[in-house]
């Protein structure tokens, strides 16, 4: 077998490593990051087969891409650890530059406008799923998994497996003993997880009649609330209020009551330590809450007099300089808690805008999508990508959980989905008006 024909068969089974990669994401980031390097290899090396893949962004949008690259690039230059810096971007932005690069030539198949005659109704439920279109298989893994994810966080909170009081301020916050964490790092990257989770579930709900399906999102709508609830997350329960806000005003009017019921049922499950660490968030006591308010300071100073940034990777090495509060000078601070000043910080002005027009690039067509109902399930993206959007960028402002390896792949696979989505519903409306 030639090496052109051996690379052509390997092309084949490329899309199943990119469907387990999206799987395992959410569930340990060593193991995903060796996924990831796996499917990217093997999509070069397939590459060799001479297929042909047509592309689905247009020059200036890969060109925006690649502009935020370079700049994060160039940003090492800034980092007072070049080193550590350099090493960071390779692993962390060479992850997110393969996961791309895989879905964009693999994510997504350009639809048969004919079936065969004899072709037969499929008979099982693989052979149903492989027949929706590959954006829809990558979703579905991720809410699929979903279950898993949220199911150990509830088993934790409900067998009292506890963090040995990290993340919990004993002094403020006496009844509260345990923050689930489920099989990511900590709770607040969890929370902010939960909350993409019950974006795209929402979303589906809205659009998507079928009943059995219906009840399957609902369950893994609520098991990821569940969940939510008891990571203690404040500033990722409001972004989950804004997402859940925000579906009923654009999307489904008729979910307010069902929501604030599921609300209410929070609070009463969630007893005295939701009620307390809501009203928490007003007086801004506790160390948390304090804690932030310094980064908050001490970013302002350093965007102040770096306004070309600290370097990809760099705040951790430029915040002793700035640290008024903590007393513990061992701490490592990795980010400012706030995902737009935190790029700002690092990449400088230019590299967040360039990072906001990516962003808008995705929500543009994102939105654009949630209301054309052309074909339900981009409709479905769309909104779910819309909503989620809202989730990032509300939780954005009191946490930076995107730092996590795990949560920035998450964000530049679900842009990358809406883009493949929008790519296939242009296919789709050429068949209803050839």
């Amino acid at each position: 077998m030639s090496l052109k024909d051996w690379a052509a068969r390997l092309d084949n089974y490329v899309y199943y490593l990119l469907l387990f990669t999206v799987a395992v994401i959410p569930l340990e980031q060593e193991f995903t990051a060796c996924c990831v390097a796996v499917t990217f290899i093997c999509a070069l090396l397939a590459s060799f087969g001479g297929r042909q893949h047509e592309k689905v962004l247009r020059p200036w949008q890969q060109g925006l891409l690649y502009l935020l690259f370079a700049i994060g690039w160039l940003s090492l230059h800034f980092s007072m650890d070049k080193f550590l810096s350099s090493f960071n971007f390779l692993y962390v932005g060479g992850q997110y530059a393969a996961l791309i690069f895989v879905l964009l030539r693999y994510g997504w198949v350009r639809p048969q406008p004919f079936l065969a005659a004899s072709e037969a109704e499929p008979q099982n439920l693989w052979q149903r799923f492989s027949r929706l279109p590959r954006p829809l298989q990558l979703i579905g893994a991720f809410l699929t998994v979903s279950l898993l994810v949220s199911g150990i966080g509830l088993a934790q909170k409900f067998l009292g497996i506890t963090a040995e009081g990290i993340w919990v301020d004993p002094q403020e916050f006496p009844e509260l003993k345990i923050r689930v964490f489920s099989t990511l790092v900590n709770p607040n990257i969890l929370a902010g997880y939960l909350v993409l989770v019950i974006a795209y579930a929402a979303a589906f709900i809205s659009v998507f009649r079928q009943q059995k399906l219906r009840l399957a999102l609902l369950v893994t709508a609520l098991m990821a609330a569940g969940c939510l609830l008891y990571t203690y997350s404040r500033g990722n329960w409001l972004a989950c209020a804004a997402v859940l806000l925000a579906f009923c005003l654009l999307f489904y009017h008729r979910a307010f009551v069902p929501v604030l019921g599921v609300g209410a049922l929070g609070l009463a499950v969630g007893g005295h330590a939701v009620w307390h660490r809501l009203v928490s968030i007003m007086n801004g006591q506790d160390t948390s809450m304090a804690l932030r308010l310094a980064y908050l300071r001490s970013t302002k100073w350093i965007i102040e007099e770096y306004p070309l940034g600290v370097g990809w990777y760099g705040y951790r090495f430029v915040y002793p300089t700035y640290n008024y509060y903590l007393a513990d000078t061992s701490v490592i601070m990795y980010h400012c808690h706030n995902l737009f000043l935190n790029v700002l910080a690092e990449l400088g002005w230019h590299g967040l805008l360039v990072f906001l027009a990516v962003w808008g690039m995705f929500l543009y067509h994102g939105w654009k999508l949630a209301f054309n109902r052309k074909a339900a399930w981009t409709t479905a993206m769309g909104r779910g990508y819309v909503l989620a959007a809202i989730g990032i960028a509300v939780g954005g402002l009191t946490d930076h959980v995107y730092f996590n390896t795990q949560m920035g792949l998450l964000f530049w696979l679900l842009g990358t989905l809406t883009m493949l989505s929008y790519k296939l519903d242009k296919y789709e409306v050429k068949k209803e008006n050839p």
